[in-house]
């Protein structure tokens, strides 16, 4: 975990830290841990901010979590059928019932049977307790060099999928659990409007089991030149109206 950590502080810098989530199928995995955020009303993507803005721990189980989406993406309780039915985004996101359920059947879920939803920074761990996965907030230029480590050992192309909804719980947390496989994904509404996240960001969501091979990726092709922050190019003899040019007299 430590190499993670010290591979984002060289290469990529990211504004916040990393946040470790973890599904917990009974809460009484928690006894002995300093949670600071637990009991109130939170969505997903609200613990997460928590997180990675305020460096906290969270726990939200069936009865807290707030956003039934979210909710139900990381499997604290079953889609009730105005989600899956697309009652829910019916004329917001879509122009009628049958586009907005087909929008909702293909929204990643975990199975429902999860007690509770705990998330911490990745640089402040939990004693005992290790993540599913880590979430990033990053921008265009840091996504970029994600990609080029998730495809450093196999090569092939990284394929980005999207709702415009659920960003952070669906993409970022359900689809890599269930896929095993790292996602870049576009915060959604709630996470803009109740979370904090800003335009520049896109999410990054990395399953543990890649982020010995994320660290990989990230060093080597920092070693081999690729940086961030990208270098610019600083022309010599750049292009100055003849009057702001140092003669041989200056």
């Amino acid at each position: 975990m430590q190499s993670f950590l010290d591979a984002l502080r060289d290469t990529i810098i990211p504004a916040t830290p990393p946040v470790a989530v973890r599904r917990l199928n009974d809460a009484r995995q928690l006894e002995g841990l300093k949670i600071r955020v637990q009991g109130e009303r939170l969505a997903v993507c609200q613990q997460i901010a928590y997180s990675r803005l305020y460096g906290w721990s969270t726990w939200c189980d069936r009865q807290t979590s707030h956003c039934v989406l979210g909710a139900a993406c990381v499997g604290l309780v079953a889609p009730p059928a105005r989600l899956l039915d697309g009652s829910v985004n019916c004329g917001v996101y879509q122009k009628d019932q049958a586009a907005a359920s087909a929008m909702q059947q293909q929204m990643p879920r975990l199975p429902v049977g999860t007690a509770g939803f705990l998330t911490w920074p990745l640089t402040r761990p939990l004693p005992g307790m290790g993540p599913e996965a880590v979430v990033l907030y990053v921008n265009s230029a840091q996504a970029m060099r994600f990609v080029q480590a998730f495809l450093y050992h196999d090569g092939g192309e990284f394929v980005m999928r999207s709702s415009g909804d659920a960003g952070v719980c669906s993409r970022g947390v359900a689809q890599v659990i269930r896929d095993n496989a790292p996602t870049i994904e576009i915060p959604c509404m709630g996470d803009r409007r109740f979370s904090l996240a800003q335009d520049f960001e896109l999410i990054v969501g990395i399953p543990a089991s890649w982020l010995q091979r994320t660290t990989e990726g990230l060093l080597a092709t920092h070693k081999a030149g690729i940086r961030y922050p990208v270098p610019f190019q600083i022309p010599s003899n750049c292009q100055l109206p003849p009057e702001f040019v140092t003669g041989a007299t200056d």
